[in-house]
């Protein structure tokens, strides 16, 4: 009969690795293509060819290498939803075969339609280009956009990146510590800390080989959970997305389940041969376990305490951008308005012309009431290095948003800009303008600095059109900066800047795409995305963060119980003769278990420490190395005191464990060494 301990060590890493293999293929399916062999990167050169000319490279290397080619263009309308996949055709290829069968969409959060590498003609051909085929075809394809007057560079795709491993959430590496501590631990614990099962073998004439043979035969549980995991997990994929891309999901899990269960592995050997070593009638006896096994088991427990620690934060931390990001109110106040997706690299980013172009778009835009300025920055207030939260926004922005001032009349712009300050506010209104004269408004002209207003706000929230989690979505304790002029009052630079982060966005989409045809900068805008758009897929990775952070909780806390189990126990192994001798002289149930009543201490101090770094790490200060616009900076507190709490939970219920044991222990007179 083996331990309980050994058989859930073993059963553990079966299961966590489907799970990482589903969740690296549902992360690499939503950003690349699932099984790409590598991948060519294509920039602007001199002397750039048309795209039809273009494609037509692109297909001739294809056919002369068997290969396909794949360019992934997102859908302006929903870029993180639905997208296009542009292919070649070569016959038996994979291009062939989606072109007429689909493409396999592991992840059903996204949809793929798939169009001839001949639509090329429609769309920037600058970007990245994933290529099905070997490393001829690779280097020829980037003969192929030299020749056509593109630069182009390229990479090779890992065999492990191509299955998705590696590609994961946040809190997947807490998750996959916690349990792989936990099971190496209690291997240990159970062997060497235990030696008495392995030393009754050895006195039936068992060599060491044959004894490691079969305690090593505890792998039949983890074969015992694929049998009947492996059918269960079948019927699931194939639900969720009709078993898309399923070999490279079998082969995922297969690497990933070999790859945790090899600790475990060498854990329980080790173990194995270190309790084979020990004086055969000292084991038969229930020899103490050696002082090294109680210090690693009390090490992992302190471990997995600062894992629990950590995934708390994290699940706060998600758990906060979820709830506030694409809920109803933030759709009802974004209403129309979209924010442009400016082409990310190789564009020529480090260009000032390249800027200066965009931010001309820009302020001809907010001229023509196109768009509208809604820029959340921090600004210094003038009084030494603190900084506070300012919202720079336009009449088109107040015409949007219903904004009040103090006495309840509604906020519009006037000739000149004015600074409404939150109610309570007790910041000194003379040097925050001068601050902002002095730095934010250097580019505007004097005459129009000149007569900054000042004002009290009255609504207690404003709205900051986010582009995702980048910044808080409602502030209440940001200066409102209102600028008439946005197109004279900031450079071209600032508002190409600002236009790239979304804080420069348009009314509507169709003004937007009239106004991008109109200046002749298709080229550079990627996507037109709903403002509700970015906060939703912004809360769909939040919610995926959640539930890979829960786990980890969840993992963490048992883990940490489980641990302070077998550290209690192989204490009380090692000391129970002492414990009970103090027990018989009198001495205090506390006193006499202060050792491991201190182990609590610590690690409930060593927890605080840890969340006490988390966050300083979070909260904004002079240096602002830390932004106050960044939602986290919000659960700062409350997420250090909530991994607080659950470490004395934690620490509460291993208490009650020591109170228990030393009443047992009592019992069998400190003689239950096993």
């Amino acid at each position: 009969m083996r331990p309980r301990a050994l058989v859930l060590a073993y059963a553990i890493p079966p299961v966590l690795a489907f799970v990482l293999a589903f969740v690296g293929l549902t992360v690499a399916d939503e950003t690349s293509v699932v099984g790409a062999t590598s991948s060519v990167t294509v920039s602007l050169g001199g002397a750039a060819r048309s795209n039809r000319i273009i494609a037509g490279a692109i297909t001739r290397v294809a056919e002369e290498h068997h290969a396909t080619v794949v360019r992934m263009v997102a859908d302006r309308a929903d870029p993180d939803g639905r997208r296009t996949a542009l292919v070649t055709d070569a016959p038996g290829t994979l291009g062939e075969q989606w072109l007429r069968d689909g493409y396999p969409d592991f992840s059903s959060a996204v949809s793929t339609r798939v169009r001839p590498m001949a639509d090329l003609d429609r769309v920037d051909p600058t970007g990245t280009y994933e290529l099905f085929g070997d490393d001829a075809a690779r280097h020829d394809l980037v003969r192929a956009f030299d020749s056509v007057g593109y630069g182009a560079t390229t990479e090779s795709i890992r065999a492990l990146t191509r299955l998705g491993i590696g590609e994961t959430v946040d809190g997947t590496l807490g998750l996959v510590g916690i349990l792989v501590l936990g099971s190496a631990t209690a291997c240990l614990v159970a062997t060497v800390g235990s030696p008495r099962r392995c030393a009754v073998r050895r006195l039936h004439g068992q060599s060491a080989v044959r004894i490691l043979r079969q305690e090593l035969s505890a792998l039949g549980t983890s074969a015992a959970v694929l049998l009947v995991g492996a059918p269960l997990a079948g019927v699931g994929v194939w639900i969720v997305n009709r078993a898309a891309q399923w070999p490279a999901l079998v082969a995922a899990s297969a690497l990933l389940c070999a790859a945790l269960l090899t600790p475990v592995l060498l854990a329980h050997a080790t173990g194995v041969l270190l309790a084979c070593r020990r004086p055969l009638v000292d084991s038969l006896r229930g020899s103490r376990p050696p002082g090294g096994i109680v210090g690693l088991a009390r090490i992992a427990r302190l471990a997995a305490t600062l894992l629990l620690v950590a995934a708390v934060s994290g699940l706060v931390g998600a758990e906060v951008v979820a709830r506030t990001s694409g809920t109803d109110r933030d759709l009802r106040a974004a209403g129309t308005v979209v924010q442009l997706w400016i082409t990310p690299d190789p564009r020529p980013i480090e260009s000032q012309a390249y800027w200066d172009r965009l931010g001309r778009f820009a302020g001809g835009a907010l001229q023509d009431h196109d768009a509208l300025l809604t820029a959340l920055r921090e600004v210094s207030t003038g009084e030494g290095g603190a900084g506070v939260s300012a919202l720079f926004v336009d009449a088109e922005y107040l015409r949007l948003q219903d904004v009040r001032a103090a006495d309840g009349t509604r906020i519009r712009a006037g000739a000149t800009p004015t600074v409404w300050l939150p109610e309570r506010s007790r910041l000194d209104p003379d040097a925050l303008v001068r601050s902002l004269t002095d730095w934010d408004f250097r580019d505007a002209p004097a005459a129009a600095t000149r007569d900054v207003t000042v004002g009290r706000l009255g609504t207690p929230e404003l709205w900051t059109y986010p582009d995702g989690g980048r910044v808080r979505g409602w502030v209440d304790d940001a200066v409102l900066v209102v600028v008439p002029t946005p197109a004279t009052m900031f450079s071209a630079d600032q508002l190409g800047s600002w236009l790239s982060t979304g804080d420069v966005a348009f009314r509507d989409r169709a003004r937007a795409e009239r106004a991008i045809h109109a200046a002749g900068v298709g080229s550079e805008i990627s996507a037109v995305v709903d403002v509700g758009q970015a906060a939703a897929e912004t809360a769909r990775g939040a919610r995926r963060t959640v539930v890979a952070q829960s786990a980890a909780v969840v993992s963490g806390a048992v883990v940490s119980v489980a641990l302070a189990v077998l550290a209690t126990s192989a204490h009380r192994r090692r000391h129970g003769r002492a414990r009970f001798a103090k027990t018989v002289a009198g001495v205090h149930p506390v006193r006499a278990d202060a050792d491991l009543l201190a182990v609590e201490v610590v690690s409930v101090a060593v927890a605080a420490v840890a969340a006490g770094a988390a966050w300083s790490r979070l909260r904004p200060d002079a240096s602002w190395r830390v932004s106050t616009l960044d939602p986290l900076t919000q659960t700062a507190t409350p997420a250090a005191l909530l991994a607080i709490a659950a470490a004395v939970v934690v620490s509460i219920v291993s208490t009650v464990i020591v109170l228990g044991t030393a009443r047992g222990t009592d019992r069998s007179r400190g003689d239950e060494a096993r």
